[in-house]
């Protein structure tokens, strides 16, 4: 019973509005035409109001599953905003990496726990333990066709790995996600979805991973979702907390319908040769200015 409290303890500290913010990043657009697109990055306590910028040191990942290095960030008060260069033909993953919060002393008193006040000495015989914050946020985007490689790739230690391809979800069909925790799979843990303008406290929606790990969401509409699993472990040694809270999201959107995509040469080689079409026609003379 009291390990039931302890993590209800922590799942609360995790989520109060008070204490702190869910992250995720959202695209303009999951399957952009061009060579490029806009990605918005925010802590926010409702999805999707951006209210706390992420770090600007958001990491991306090829088609080919290399690192991709990103200079075009701006960081505003309230989110980050990145120009991501998409150079080649597939899905990229851009990702927050693991991003660590400030750590609160929690001390426990008749089977709960709670924060401790600043200036505040905890009784002598009172347990005592240390929390942090470690949040990671996730999207994939796709350019001309899909492709698996950044997608089965596993990254943190709180990792959701989609089933179901993260650009090519049905409404109607839903999605699937494996959720590991050290790389083994985290059976039994709530997992929760939340759709556009919902709260971050509100936790009715959620469904719950089977033996190996894996959870079904089904959508009552297409539209934009983030899908949230939260997790209680003990922090790596050396770390500054003993007790890690940690909260990993995936932002998709669920489609009536799959983009066909594109063919990503044909697409450029058309357009190298209509510039090189341009380039060949010379510039018309305006008549009666011979000065032009």
């Amino acid at each position: 019973m009291k390990k039931y409290v302890l993590a209800a303890a922590f799942l609360a500290l995790a989520v109060a509005p008070a204490a702190a913010y869910t992250s995720y990043l959202k695209p303009e657009t999951y399957w952009p035409e061009d060579n490029d697109v806009t990605i918005v990055g925010s802590f926010a306590s409702t999805f999707f109001t951006p209210q706390i910028a992420v770090p600007a040191e958001l990491r991306g990942f090829n088609p080919d599953g290399s690192e991709a290095v990103f200079d075009q960030v701006v960081v505003e008060t309230a989110a980050t905003r990145l120009d991501a260069d998409l150079p080649t033909a597939g899905t990229y993953r851009i990702s927050t990496g693991e991003q660590l919060g400030n750590v609160t002393t929690l001390v426990g008193a008749g089977g709960t726990w709670r924060a401790l006040a600043a200036g505040e000495t905890p009784p002598a015989d009172a347990p005592v333990t240390t929390l942090q914050t470690v949040t990671l946020a996730d999207v994939y985007v796709t350019r001309g066709q899909a492709s698996r490689t950044v997608v089965d790739q596993t990254h943190g230690r709180l990792a959701l790995r989609p089933v179901t391809h993260p650009n090519q979800v049905l409404a109607a069909q839903g999605f699937q996600v494996d959720v590991l925790f050290d790389g083994a799979p985290l059976a039994n843990s709530a997992v929760v979805l939340y759709g556009e303008g919902d709260p971050d406290t509100d936790l009715d929606r959620y469904v719950v991973t089977d033996g190996a790990g894996r959870a079904t969401f089904t959508f009552d509409a297409p539209g934009h979702y983030i899908i949230a699993a939260r997790h209680r472990a003990d922090m790596p040694a050396g770390s500054d907390a003993q007790v890690g809270s940690y909260t990993t999201t995936l932002t998709l959107e669920a489609l009536t319908e799959v983009p066909a995509g594109y063919d990503v040469a044909a697409r450029e080689a058309e357009a190298a040769r209509a510039a090189a079409r341009r380039e060949r026609v010379p510039a018309r003379r305006r008549v009666g200015r011979p000065d032009l």
